[in-house]
């Protein structure tokens, strides 16, 4: 570290004479608009998610889990991306600084969410990786967005970065004990560990392909009642279902079958 760095909290370095007017503060400044972009993020998903409720008598939202990256987790991944230490480089590269995701019942409710964020006119849209229909080789699932979100000031106001990731109960179950997986084993997994973790999401996806079918059957089934269907409550905007997935719902079925003819 040089004469024109300090050391911030995390093994940040600062360039003090590119940041002299606000000095080591400079950090503490980037971690309130970051903290500030997701409690604006937070509370326009709560807005949609009541404005859906009053309007349709549907609450396509579970749960919301909010947070923002560790000064450790920041500097490991810059150093991963072969970049320096640097708030300047933490700006600029790392997306997922302020992070919300969405968790919701089925897939369609996804992309439902997905477009209501996209159609607030201040909020740009920087990144999109579908997940879902793209899922990763380790199974993951997920649809994730990077946007800006305009945060105002008393002087100014400042486009601020938000990941948000949106998926199912099942999706965010795996996810979740997936990490807590890779995380004893230092990202290191057996092979076979990393086999049985992909079985485990096509097993996920079959559920939510499952409970999804489930869904449209109990909209049929009303339907055929006279029962009067909110608009809201149709599927819209749902992915093909994959072939691998179609597969494991004939063998879902075929194991029920089987149970129900003893």
């Amino acid at each position: 570290m040089n004469a024109g760095q300090v050391l911030i909290q995390g093994g940040f370095t600062l360039n003090v004479q590119e940041y002299m007017s606000e000095g080591v503060d400079s950090w503490k400044s980037f971690m309130l608009l970051y903290n500030s972009a997701l409690k604006e993020m937070g509370t326009r998903v709560e807005i949609l998610n009541d404005e859906f409720q009053h309007i349709h008598q549907y609450n396509p939202i579970e749960y919301v889990k909010k947070r923002i990256k560790q000064p450790e987790s920041i500097v490991k991944k810059l150093r991963r991306y072969g970049y320096e230490s640097t708030i300047e480089n933490m700006v600029k590269y790392i997306n997922d600084v302020a992070g919300i995701r969405i968790v919701c019942s089925f897939t369609s409710d996804i992309y439902r969410l997905a477009e209501m964020i996209r159609s607030q006119n201040d909020i740009k849209v920087l990144s999109i990786k579908d997940y879902i229909k793209n899922p990763k080789p380790s199974g993951y699932k997920s649809y994730h967005m990077i946007v800006t979100i305009p945060i105002f000031l008393s002087d100014r106001v400042v486009d601020t970065k938000v990941e948000i990731q949106i998926r199912t109960l099942a999706m965010d179950f795996w996810a979740s004990l997936e990490h807590k997986i890779y995380y004893k084993f230092e990202g290191n997994a057996p092979d076979y560990i990393s086999r049985d973790l992909r079985e485990c999401a096509n097993i996920v996806s079959m559920l939510d392909a499952k409970m999804l079918s489930l869904n449209e059957a109990i909209l049929e089934a009303k339907r055929k009642q006279g029962d009067p269907i909110p608009e809201a409550w149709e599927p819209s905007g749902k992915p093909p279902v994959e072939e691998n997935e179609l597969t494991l719902l004939h063998e879902f079925d075929r194991t029920r079958q089987k149970k129900d003819d003893r």
